[in-house]
């Protein structure tokens, strides 16, 4: 995702010195960095399919703990990793000229940590489970968290490489790529965690984790070929408690982006128990852990075709219609589990993974994986959206940290589901998520039609 810089200052992708801000950018370079961040978002999101936090690393973890709280910290990890650090990287890296150095070096720490927690899973994963669950339970938390560090430059690069006008066109493009490279990848999941792979636990697991490890490094090293334009302003650097004071004073005052940030917290809790669905099914259902791979595809084929229906709907009735639509499929996700055991088990005679016969009931659980697909892909495109139509120009950045830092919380729920699931049962646990849906739902609706 980063660019290496030689000792001279100029971009290691090329001899010329790269673009002023102050300066226009050509149709040429525009096109060049385009080709480049559709390939980079691509490669980044099959090597987030090989580490999925809500079915690849749960699934994982349960084969090496019955704990539903450390299953639950699986999922976890990657959403509290994203978050916190962006809010206190902004603050030190908006008045650099150039960001993509700090991009670089927590990108590059970001590859190695994967590399070697697949190094690690192969070489000493069949140990007794405890000391190599802490150390990689540490090791995983230090790569999401530089995953968190890298989207503070990776967003500012964008905004100096690629005009608006560009910008939608290219993160369609990018999702369609990366959703495909993502399918490939579900494939690949599936052929590796069966039987017919040849490999054992936890050497197949190890092995996509190397595998998130190679393709993140393509990622950052695609990424790192865009010539970043110099900002020649050096703004002042806020203290961060007046930082943290404005971020907050917005909240109050503006009551539209209180709803946002009120509903997103609210979806929180509604996809708190994604992380276990594959665990629920694995223990309810006597399924084969083969199907994540499955699942996997099905989450990324849902998600690239729900995109069809949310640019009507955005187009047609605005971005709030991503929102509530967003939400819907979200119950629907969270009900189809609770209901799948009325479906009887009956063979449908045909198999999704090698050796593995598809039941009736099998494939309704599938659905909850189509509906979240859907409902991620429209909650979280509206919100973007949303959030960037309610905010002034001048002020986009702060809105948009203080929304994503909003999330935190998100991070410990599925912790707080993997107790619930503990003490009152992984169907319970579901319903007490899919009981703050119409909540959220009612929200959404609750927010302003901003038309821009």
């Amino acid at each position: 995702e980063n660019q290496m810089e030689t000792p001279s200052g100029l971009d290691a992708s090329s001899s010329r010195p790269p673009p002023s801000s102050g300066a226009a950018l050509s149709e040429k370079e525009i096109r060049r960095s385009t080709v480049l961040l559709v390939f980079n978002g691509a490669l980044m999101q099959m090597a987030m399919a090989f580490v999925s936090s809500d079915m690849v690393l749960p699934a994982f973890v349960q084969s090496l703990t019955t704990s539903t709280f450390l299953i639950g910290m699986a999922g976890s990890l990657m959403r509290i990793g994203w978050a916190w650090p962006q809010v206190f990287i902004s603050r030190l890296v908006e008045p650099m000229p150039r960001k993509m150095r700090v991009f670089l070096s927590a990108g590059a720490v970001r590859t190695v940590l994967w590399t070697g927690v697949g190094i690690l899973t192969i070489r000493v994963g069949s140990e007794p489970p405890g000391w190599f669950l802490v150390a990689f339970m540490i090791l995983y938390g230090l790569a999401t968290s530089m995953m968190g560090i890298t989207n503070v430059p990776w967003m500012d690069i964008i905004g100096k490489s690629v005009p608006s006008t560009h910008r939608a066109r290219m993160f369609a493009i990018r999702r369609l790529v990366g959703g495909v490279l993502a399918m490939g990848a579900g494939v690949l999941i599936s052929w590796i965690l069966s039987r017919q792979s040849g490999l054992d636990f936890p050497t197949n697991y190890g092995v996509l984790f190397i595998f998130s490890g190679i393709c993140t490094g393509l990622s950052i090293g695609t990424f790192g070929f865009i010539r970043e334009p110099v900002e020649d302003l050096r703004a002042p650097r806020q203290t961060l408690g007046s930082y943290l004071k404005s971020g907050l004073r917005l909240i109050a005052e503006d009551v539209n982006f209180r709803r946002l940030c009120s509903v997103q917290v609210l979806w929180a809790f509604g996809m708190m128990g994604a992380p276990f669905y594959v665990p629920f099914a694995v223990s309810e259902y006597g399924l084969s852990t083969a199907y994540v791979g499955v699942f996997v595809a099905i989450l990324q084929f849902s998600s690239i075709l729900s995109n069809l229906l949310w640019a009507y709907l955005g187009h047609r009735f605005g971005n709030r219609s991503l929102l509530i639509g967003g939400s819907y499929f979200m119950a629907a996700s969270i009900a189809v589990p609770l209901l799948s055991s009325l479906i009887p088990e009956t063979p449908m005679g045909w198999s999704l993974v090698p050796g593995e016969e598809l039941t009736a009931r099998i494939a309704f659980f599938s659905l909850t994986f189509v509906m979240s697909g859907f409902a991620m892909s429209g909650v979280f495109t509206g919100r973007m959206t949303y959030v960037l139509d309610i905010a002034p120009p001048g002020r986009r950045p702060t809105y948009t940290s203080f929304l994503n830092m909003s999330m935190l919380p998100q991070g410990f729920l599925p912790m707080l589901a993997g107790g619930l699931a503990s003490w009152i049962s992984y169907k319970r646990m579901f319903a007490v998520a899919l009981l703050t849906t119409p909540v959220a739902t009612w929200l959404s609706h609750r927010l302003e039609d901003v038309d821009r």
